[in-house]
C-alpha cells in the first residue's frame, strides 16, 4: 500500500488549499502527513510496525518533519534532496528562492522561533527509525551540507543513517546511471525495514 498524499499547499483544491500552509511550512503540511499515516493504520491497511516515510525535495523536508514530529509512527525514512535547516537553507540556497522563502515563511531573525521549531535539524534526537538521506554534491536549491551534518550528528547518537551523495548531480539527478542506481538503493534501504512475512506497508 503506497499513499501520496496531497497535503495543505499543493495545488488540485483551489487557491485557498494551496495557500493553507503559508508562514506554517513544517506544521500543517506535516500534520496531513502524519494523518494520512494514521487513516492507514486505523483502516488496517499496512501493518502498524511497518510503515516507512520517503520524498524527494519538499517532500524530503516533509520527510524529516514527520520524522521528528510522531518518531514512534515509522520503520524506516528516506528523504531524497532534502533541506532540514530552515536558518541555513534561506543562507545558503539560490537567491530566487530565499525571496520566495522570505514570502511564504518569513524571516529568520523577526520569525527566529518559527523557523526553530519547524527545523526537523533542532530534533535529530527524537528520531527512532533508521534513515537514509540522498544528495547532490551540486544542489543549490537543497544544499548537501545539512544532510551531511545530519549524518554526522545522528551517527555520533548511536542512530543509523545512510548517505548517498552523489558528486556530479545537482538538484535534478541528470545522469540516468545515478538516478536509477539511487532509486534502487532506495528500494532496497526501505524494503530492509518494511519486510514482514510477506507483508509491506508505506506512507
Amino acid at each position: 500500500m503506497i499513499l501520496l498524499p496531497n497535503y495543505r499547499g499543493s495545488a488540485g483544491y483551489g487557491q485557498e488549499w494551496q495557500l493553507a500552509n503559508r508562514f506554517d511550512l513544517g506544521g500543517g503540511d506535516t500534520r496531513d502527513v502524519l494523518s494520512g499515516a494514521h487513516y492507514l493504520i486505523r483502516e488496517g491497511l499496512v501493518d502498524p510496525k511497518h510503515v516507512a516515510i520517503t520524498g524527494v525535495s519538499y517532500g524530503g523536508y516533509l520527510t524529516m518533519a514527520a520524522l521528528t514530529q510522531s518518531p514512534e509512527l515509522w520503520a524506516a525514512g528516506s528523504a531524497v534532496v532534502p533541506f532540514l535547516n530552515w536558518f541555513t537553507v534561506i543562507k545558503n540556497e539560490r537567491e530566487d528562492l530565499q525571496h520566495w522563502d522570505r514570502e511564504n515563511f518569513g524571516d529568520p531573525e523577526k520569525d527566529r522561533d518559527l523557523f526553530y521549531k519547524n527545523s526537523p535539524f533542532f530534533f535529530l534526537d527524537r528520531i527512532m527509525a533508521p534513515i537514509q538521506l540522498v544528495c547532490g554534491a551540486n544542489d543549490l536549491r537543497c544544499p548537501p551540507g545539512e544532510s551531511i551534518e545530519t549524518q554526522r550528528v545522528l551517527l555520533a547518537m548511536g542512530k543509523r543513517c545512510d548517505l548517498l551523495l552523489y558528486h556530479d548531480e545537482g538538484h535534478y539527478f541528470l545522469n540516468s546511471k545515478n538516478a536509477l542506481d539511487y532509486k534502487k538503493k532506495r528500494i532496497r534501504f526501505l524494503t530492509e525495514f518494511l519486510q514482514n512475512d510477506g507483508k509491506q506497508g508505506s506512507a
